[in-house]
C-alpha cells in the first residue's frame, strides 16, 4: 500500500468570509484553487452530515507551490454541525494542529492584527537537549483550529535543509 504526502487539511468553520480573509492575509495562502457550493450529492456523507445540508467550500493554496498541503475551508449549514468544546489555551485530546515553517513570525503576528485569533504561545526558541534552536509559536485561527508556525525560511526546507536535521547552538550557562 501506498500513501501520498497530505493533500489538504479540512477545517470545518462557522464563516467562509472570515477564514477566507484569515488565511490568505495571515499565512499567504492567497490562491484559491477550488471554491463553490454543494448543496445535491454525496459531499455530505464524507463529512458526516445529513442530506440536505449546504456546504460552501474554499480551497487555498500557497502560490508557486504543488497542491498539497492545502487548506480547504468547509463553511456547513442547515443545519450547521455543533462546536467542540475545548481549551482555548492548550491542548486537547484528538485535537490536529497545522504546522507551517515560516520565514518571519514577527510578519505574521502583524498580519493577524484586525483577524480573529488567539495566540496560544507567543514566539519562543526552543530549547532541546541543552540547545538552543528556533523560534516557534502556536496560535488559534477563527474558529479555534491551531496552528503551530516554526520560524525557518520555507526555500531552505524544500532543498533538505530543515530545523529538525539542525543540533542548535549550545546553551553557555
Amino acid at each position: 500500500m501506498k500513501l501520498s504526502q497530505m493533500v489538504r487539511t479540512a477545517v470545518q468553520i462557522s464563516d467562509l468570509e472570515r477564514s477566507k480573509a484569515f488565511y490568505q492575509t495571515v499565512l499567504g495562502f492567497s490562491e484559491v484553487y477550488a471554491e463553490g457550493t454543494a448543496e445535491d450529492g454525496n459531499m455530505h456523507k464524507f463529512i458526516g452530515m445529513p442530506a440536505g445540508v449546504t456546504t460552501r467550500v474554499c480551497i487555498l493554496k500557497q502560490p508557486d507551490y504543488s497542491p498539497y498541503g492545502m487548506i480547504g475551508l468547509f463553511e456547513v449549514k442547515n443545519p450547521s454541525p455543533p462546536t467542540i468544546e475545548r481549551s482555548s489555551q492548550g491542548c486537547n485530546l484528538g485535537e490536529l494542529c497545522m504546522v507551517f515553517y515560516c520565514s518571519d513570525l514577527d510578519e505574521i503576528i502583524r498580519r493577524a492584527d484586525g483577524h480573529a485569533h488567539s495566540i496560544v504561545c507567543e514566539p519562543a526558541r526552543i530549547e532541546i537537549r541543552g540547545r538552543i534552536k528556533q523560534r516557534e509559536m502556536a496560535m488559534r485561527g477563527p474558529d479555534g483550529e491551531k496552528i503551530n508556525l516554526i520560524e525557518w525560511d520555507p526555500s531552505e526546507a524544500v532543498s533538505g535543509n530543515r530545523p529538525e536535521k539542525w543540533a542548535g547552538d549550545p546553551i553557555e550557562y
